[in-house]
């Protein structure tokens, strides 16, 4: 008979024992299911490659569709000088092309084939007929699933599109793909265990920015001609910047949050809401894609949108404008390719007419290392470990993942022990933020305190008198793939107008060139953020694009897309 010690031990050893078997057979269950779904989207692009074959344009005819600009291939498709079938065509080939080096497709969409034939019948014509466009992963879409690249969320396809997948189906446009996330979509890394990493169209070694990443790099690279994408700290405006094109992150509550998956999952907390958004290769797409959704059809499908059409008055007008400006949040010094983007939209908006001021952002710190944080992790990260625990940790959020493994009191013990380390203040005010809250009351204090500095910040640009606000999207341009966990203090250029929820554009300036290169010898060499920094971005970013936001008040998207696009013009004119 057993006494108690070998009775305690022999249950432990069985203990043991059924833990490390139960933990086996979840990560081979989950690998399995990852195995096939990578398997069925491997299948599925080879099928349609072999469609495209066969089916294809001469060499001659997709090359002279691919090198029409938005408002050019939108007229000729209008007038039926082009056929959908056709564009699609081109589009698909050069897609299936580019993604062999880049990874930025998840999946062909099959039904694009029968949607753009239909298309070529049909006499009636939306304002984007025939128009191919790609689609951000996360975006609800019937028979396919809206992961965020998390494998527990497979085998769970959407029962019918999500609004805006509607409404551009309405105005006739032809989703054609699916684009990469990172896992999670909580970070600007491109990269999950089930689609892979993504990379940059400009340098394959660097990053696309997330997390609308598969999106900036499948327009980047000439592979689309329209994307939409979506934004709760950035998500439109990072990859946009690093991968050199456009896109508009509009007021949250101005597009229906009714699309997709990070967004469903978003108004869980309506302290700072993310919201669906357009992407292209220059303004005028951005316009029409923007134009095209703010339709009754839009208002009818989703009453929670105000049923506020494109202000074309207000897009249109001459009046010149009073404009702030800032290079330097207080927080991040930005590159001085950076920089010198920032006071050449400057030069461009004031050769326009414009009046262009200094601004200065009021108190970053808190903005981003309380609000934000705390605001976008409400639960302590609770909902994130949920799923998590269930699933293929990617490399680009281990950090994350583990942080928030630990007990709460070793994480605040780690924020100030890394905030010492690093000689950074806000870093460690953000680790403990991303505790989230204790209870209802400290939620209603931490709205009221939100609600304060959208005030104080309103007061400060009614008292420059301004119209809008010109600044950087990112202090720095593309990462090398990898590194942005050690280069999260960034994203206070793009979440501050998440905070406040203000429009805000991207549009991209100018390249970065040897001398900014050269300059980066100067660059503050004295936090760990700095040091990183100095360390990703003092070579090899030669040609990199280099991209300013464009901001409004909220509800004048219009606004904000009139100076995108006057800043665009500005600058054609002072390259020739």
């Amino acid at each position: 008979m057993l006494d108690f010690n070998e009775a305690a031990i022999t249950v432990l050893v069985s203990l043991s024992g059924w833990w490390v078997i139960t933990t086996y057979l979840k990560k081979r269950n989950i690998k399995k299911r990852i195995a096939n779904k990578q398997k069925e989207c491997t299948t599925s692009l080879s099928k349609l490659e072999g469609y495209i074959k066969e089916n294809g344009l001469s060499r001659k005819k997709q090359e002279d569709i691919l090198k029409l600009k938005f408002m050019d291939l939108h007229t000729r498709i209008q007038r039926g000088q082009l056929k959908s079938e056709d564009v699609l065509k081109a589009y698909q080939a050069k897609a299936i092309e580019k993604n062999k080096n880049l990874n930025f497709i998840v999946e062909p969409v099959w039904e694009a084939i029968p949607l753009a034939a239909v298309c070529d019948l049909e006499k009636k014509k939306g304002l984007l007929h025939g128009v191919p466009v790609s689609i951000k992963e996360n975006y609800f879409m019937k028979g396919y699933e809206s992961t965020g690249g998390m494998s527990p969320l497979l085998d769970k396809p959407a029962k019918e599109d999500g609004v805006l997948v509607k409404v551009l189906k309405h105005q006739g446009a032809v989703p054609f793909v699916r684009t990469n996330i990172p896992q999670s979509m909580m970070t600007f890394e491109c990269s999950n265990p089930i689609y892979g990493t993504t990379v940059n169209p400009h340098n394959l070694k660097r990053g696309p920015g997330g997390s609308s990443g598969g999106e900036a790099c499948i327009l980047g690279a000439e592979a689309s001609i329209l994307g939409w994408g979506s934004d709760i700290g950035g998500s439109l405006r990072i990859p946009s910047s690093f991968c050199g094109t456009c896109s508009l992150k509009p007021t949250a509550g101005r597009l229906s949050l009714k699309a997709c998956e990070e967004l469903d999952g978003g108004r869980v907390q309506t302290l700072i809401r993310p919201t669906p958004g357009p992407m292209g290769r220059d303004v005028d797409t951005v316009v029409m894609g923007m134009k095209a959704v703010l339709c009754p059809k839009h208002f009818e499908l989703d009453p929670d949108v105000p049923p506020l059409p494109f202000n074309t008055e207000v897009y249109e007008s001459d009046r010149k404008l009073r404009i702030g400006y800032y290079t330097n949040d207080g927080y991040v010094q930005c590159i001085p390719g950076v920089e010198r983007a920032v006071h050449e939209a400057k030069a461009a908006l004031e050769k326009m007419g414009h009046t262009l001021v200094p601004f200065e952002v009021p108190n970053v710190e808190k903005m981003f290392g309380e609000f934000f944080s705390k605001a976008c992790f409400g639960d302590g990260g609770q909902h994130f470990l949920d799923l998590m625990d269930n699933d293929m940790v990617d490399s680009s959020i281990q950090l994350l993942y583990y942080v928030y493994k630990l007990p709460s009191f070793m994480q605040t013990m780690l924020s100030y022990i890394a905030s010492f380390i690093a000689k950074d203040r806000i870093l460690g005010l953000q680790m403990r933020s991303m505790q989230g809250v204790k209870c209802v009351r400290d939620w209603w204090a931490l709205a009221g305190q939100i609600e304060t500095y959208r005030k104080e910040f309103l007061s400060q640009w009614k008292s420059k008198n301004l119209d809008a606000i010109v600044c950087p999207t990112m202090p720095f341009v593309a990462p090398p793939t990898g590194t942005v966990k050690y280069l999260i203090g960034g994203v206070t250029y793009t979440t501050l107008y998440n905070v406040l929820n203000y429009p805000a554009g991207c549009v991209p300036v100018t390249k970065v060139t040897a001398v900014d290169q050269k300059n980066m010898e100067n660059y503050p060499n004295k936090t760990g953020t700095e040091k990183f920094i100095r360390k990703y971005f003092s070579s090899d970013t030669g040609g990199l694009p280099v991209t300013v936001q464009c901001v409004a008040l909220p509800y004048q998207e219009e606004l904000a897309l009139r100076v995108m696009k006057e800043l665009e013009t500005g600058l054609e004119q002072q390259r020739k």
